[in-house]
């Protein structure tokens, strides 16, 4: 599960937790890729819904200056041919240009590997197919935040369930608000799943930190190094100051208070511990009360009730004793303290879900639909329906005013990775992609 600053949780660990595999099982582990994958399948939908497609493109102009007809100084006349003008001279000029211009195109098509397309008496042209967009490729459990410094949304990484097992992507990208670019830093992390990527407004930093890697055998293992983006290149931070017992499993910007929260999860799922970074390190924090553990959970800051909301799946976390309630409560950070708030319905958060600051408000996107989370002490009310993905990656736009969707698990394409991109503004727009029939969206 990703938003645009999440993730997961894990059973206990032993000492060298940076060797251990995460199992690769189908039914080994909720935190496996798969076993959210069945989540999101198994999540209820109504069908489909056709989206409109992105509209784009436009047509460059020219703009023709006629010369003046003025003489040059000097004799009106050059051995007897006549009156030489300005308009005679251009006109040589661009005749020349065109007969050469001709003759580099006649020896191009020669040798070039490219032909023409044929065009027979009395018919037009055929028209060339449009070069695909631009684009990341098809994948899950990417890590993906606005970065305020560039205006622009960075993506990072992701997971690719291939035919010989698992494995981790590591390039970079930015969504302009109507693109995608691929980046090219000479350093970057290795491949990563389910890394957690936030905004630290005292350095004008991402930062990007936990995650699983995957191996030669096709498997992932946890990684724990931490890393900053300064809109060019990747920096990692040798002293990140968490320990080896600590999983990094929420991480979202305060906007309040300015600062970076990250929620870690104790080996053997026995806690919560939250931290805030502190420019070169993770420094611990230590609140009062701390939201219980549990194996999905999102962090996201309500700009309503100015809170950081923390969501968290039904049923706990794996290894610690059953949670009581089957629909645990949204707990929210203050700055200082946490403390339980309203309840969401348990069947919203039971499938796929993914959540995202907004304009307005912390959005909810599940499988049954797009939600407005109504601050700390208020519930969900649907706004429209969503995607049918699962384990994508998300984010807010703040430069567009418009929450950005890319990627995930398609429940109606047999579990397949897509390399879809949405985004909200009320309504989903499906962008730059060519959806088979039935990808659509869900009511």
């Amino acid at each position: 599960m990703t938003d645009d600053d999440t993730h997961g949780a894990e059973g206990e660990p032993p000492p060298g937790r940076l060797e251990t595999p995460a199992r690769a099982g189908w039914d080994a582990d909720s935190r496996h890729p798969a076993g959210r994958l069945r989540r999101a399948l198994t999540a209820p939908s109504t069908g489909p819904v056709t989206s409109p497609e992105r509209a784009g493109g436009g047509d460059r102009t020219r703009a023709e200056v006629a010369p003046p007809e003025e003489d040059f100084t000097g004799p009106s006349t050059v051995d007897g041919i006549g009156r030489v003008t300005r308009r005679t001279v251009i006109t040589g000029v661009v005749l020349a240009a065109l007969v050469g211009a001709a003759a580099a195109s006649l020896a191009l098509s020669s040798t070039t590997r490219h032909h023409a397309a044929a065009v027979s008496p009395g018919l037009p042209a055929a028209a060339l197919p449009a070069p695909p967009p631009l684009r990341p490729s098809a994948r899950d459990d990417a890590a993906m935040a606005y970065d305020p410094s560039e205006g622009r949304v960075i993506l990072f990484g992701g997971l690719v369930l291939g035919s010989e097992g698992l494995s981790t992507l590591s390039d970079t990208w930015s969504w302009d608000g109507s693109g995608w670019v691929q980046l090219h830093p000479a350093v970057s992390p290795p491949g990563l799943s389910g890394a957690l990527l936030g905004y630290d407004p005292s350095t004008g930093l991402l930062v990007l930190t936990g995650g699983d890697t995957s191996t030669g055998e096709g498997r992932l293992v946890e990684t724990q190094s931490t890393w900053t983006w300064d809109g060019s290149s990747w920096t990692q931070q040798v002293a990140d100051g968490l320990p080896p017992s600590e999983l990094p499993s929420a991480l979202a910007t305060d906007s309040a208070s300015g600062q970076l929260i990250l929620l870690t999860t104790r080996a053997g799922c026995q806690g919560t511990d939250t931290w805030r970074w502190g420019g070169s390190a993770w420094e611990p924090l230590d609140p009062s009360t701390s939201p219980p553990p549990a194996d999905s959970e999102s962090l996201v800051y309500d700009p309503g009730a100015r809170t950081l909301d923390l969501f968290t799946a039904p049923g706990g976390c794996d290894g610690a004793a059953p949670a009581a309630s089957t629909a645990p409560p949204v707990w929210s950070w203050d700055g200082i303290a946490w403390s339980p708030g309203a309840t969401p319905p348990a069947t919203v958060l039971s499938g796929a879900w993914e959540v995202t600051s907004s304009g307005t408000g912390a959005l909810v996107v599940t499988a049954q639909g797009t939600y407005l989370w109504g601050g700390r002490m208020g519930g969900l009310s649907q706004l429209s329906s969503s995607p049918a993905v699962g384990d994508s990656a998300v984010a807010y736009d703040a430069a567009d005013g418009q929450v950005v969707l890319f990627g995930g698990m398609c429940a109606g394409c047999g579990g397949d990775a897509v390399p879809d991109t949405w985004t909200w503004d009320g309504s989903w727009t499906l962008r730059d992609a060519t959806a088979p029939a039935g990808r659509g969206t869900t009511s």
